[in-house]
């Protein structure tokens, strides 16, 4: 990785002010993130549990679908993410000034899609009549504020910058609890996407250097997107992957049991955006050992990234093991309006074990492969028609409790073809790449075993949960 001080990364003066402040070094500690991290995210997944007490099954399941289209409207940097792992993490020879330039271009893109974006939202939710036109335009203007609030912490990432990086994340990802509650609390389903839009454009002007939405440079720019492009429908089709289960879901559901699925399937992303922010600041390490070091061997950085892979699964299938036997009776008892979900939840949490060891190693794939576009079409884009096959299918015998296990089988699925692609890059072995699939399948197989002999006798799991509601 190229030296850090030599990549001249933008810090505003908000942030220059935050660093001499006394009692803030622990930030800097590698570990400071992932701890702080768990703190966060246990708190909006507080928050998340909090917000079906304060809105039907039906505006929940609205609710659910704005927050797809901000995370949709949070990926508009056409790949300028992945761009910096790629030049900052795994490359050596990093010019001077490309975190600057790449600063430039986030602003740049931000704006256009603002113009762009925004007014198609709202006429699509004028539309579909969905959602309101003016939700729409708040979820649409989130995710892209958040997107440029995000630039310069993508580049203290990639670059190990452990203290601007970990300072700045946390500093996003607290939108995501008091503010996003206070605005539902105050405004409803309004008031909380305009808090979002508050919070994401507060910390772009304060961290983001706004002063480079003044000096755009066309050609640079371009230079960036065609770079880029490949890698962000890489992420973009992953990403649509994770939040598909929704929109196939309102397809075929009536906006109740749309926002009983939305409720498990909402917890479920809880648990994986946990995964990949802690991999976050785990693989841009792995990206640079992979730059100055032999790429085999048992000591390897490929050999770290099978381990680490295998072990996250354990954990998530220790984590999906207490959903098979809590989820109902903790439902029942904190969400009577939701015992409904319980089928479909612990579909989704069992789902998590796979699509978390996928969202572990999904960023090093998509910057270690040689052709991110046709890695992505050959990966993602099967295994997306397999996902909507599998949901529409087991929805017909099933209901939302097929849906939530049609995703834990699909996820599998995704798993062995992504698998199947670290291999031919030469991230995986052969060997390697068939025993990260049949471990997971093991996991998933004893805890599908573990659901069947469990909830069918279990009064938390309603007798009309199995059956398909008509929309």
């Amino acid at each position: 990785m190229a030296d850090p001080a030599a990549l001249d990364l933008p810090r505003s003066a908000a942030l220059r002010g935050l660093r001499r402040r006394p009692g803030l070094g622990w930030l800097g500690h590698p570990s400071a993130y992932a701890v702080g991290v768990c703190v966060v995210s246990l708190l909006s997944m507080a928050t998340t549990l909090v917000v079906p007490h304060l809105l039907d099954p039906a505006a929940f399941g609205a609710f659910a679908l704005l927050g797809t289209v901000l995370q949709y409207a949070a990926r508009a940097d056409l790949g300028l993410s992945q761009l910096a792992d790629r030049d900052l993490a795994s490359r050596p020879d990093a010019p001077a000034g490309r975190g600057d330039e790449l600063l430039r271009a986030s602003w740049a893109l931000g704006l256009i899609a603002l113009a762009v974006l925004v007014p198609a939202a709202m006429a699509a939710a004028w539309a579909s009549g969905r959602f309101a036109p003016l939700d729409a335009a708040l979820a649409v203007a989130g995710g892209v504020l958040g997107m440029v609030a995000h630039a310069p912490t993508m580049l203290y990432r990639a670059a190990a910058q452990h203290w601007e990086f970990t300072t700045l994340a946390l500093l996003q990802q607290a939108g995501l609890t008091a503010p996003r509650l206070a605005g539902l609390v105050l405004g409803g389903v309004t008031g909380c996407f305009a808090a979002l839009v508050l919070w994401s454009g507060g910390l772009a002007l304060l961290f983001g250097r706004p002063r480079h939405a003044l000096m755009p440079r066309p050609r640079a720019l371009a230079a960036m997107v065609r770079a880029g492009l490949p890698l962000f429908v890489f992420n973009a089709l992953w990403l649509v992957y994770m939040t598909a289960n929704r929109w196939v879901s309102a397809a075929l559901s009536n906006p109740e049991q749309l926002g009983l699925f939305a409720f498990g399937a909402n917890l479920a992303m809880v648990g994986l955006a946990l995964v990949g922010a802690i991999a976050q600041v785990r693989y841009p390490r792995l990206l640079a050992a992979l730059a100055r070091a032999p790429r085999h061997g048992p000591g390897s950085p490929l050999a770290t990234i099978e381990r680490e892979a295998a072990r996250t699964g354990l954990v998530l299938a220790a984590i999906a093991v207490a959903a098979v036997f809590l989820a109902g009776p903790a439902i029942r008892w904190i969400f009577p309006a939701y015992a409904g979900a319980t089928g479909a939840t612990v579909g989704l949490a069992l789902s998590c074990v796979p699509l978390g060891v996928v969202a572990w190693i999904v960023p090093m794939a998509m910057v270690l492969t040689d052709d991110p576009l046709a890695e992505a079409a050959r990966v993602l884009g099967p295994s997306l028609a397999i996902l909507v096959g599998a949901i529409a299918l087991a929805d017909a015998g099933a209901g939302i409790t097929g849906q939530g296990f049609a995703c834990a089988g699909a996820g599998l699925v995704l798993l062995a073809r992504l698998a199947a692609m670290l291999r031919r890059a030469g991230i995986l072995s052969r060997r390697g790449a068939r025993r990260l699939v049949a471990l997971q399948a093991g996991l998933l197989a004893g805890l599908a075993l573990a659901a069947a002999l469990w909830l069918p006798g279990s009064p938390a799991f309603p007798a009309h949960d199995q059956t398909r509601v008509q929309p």
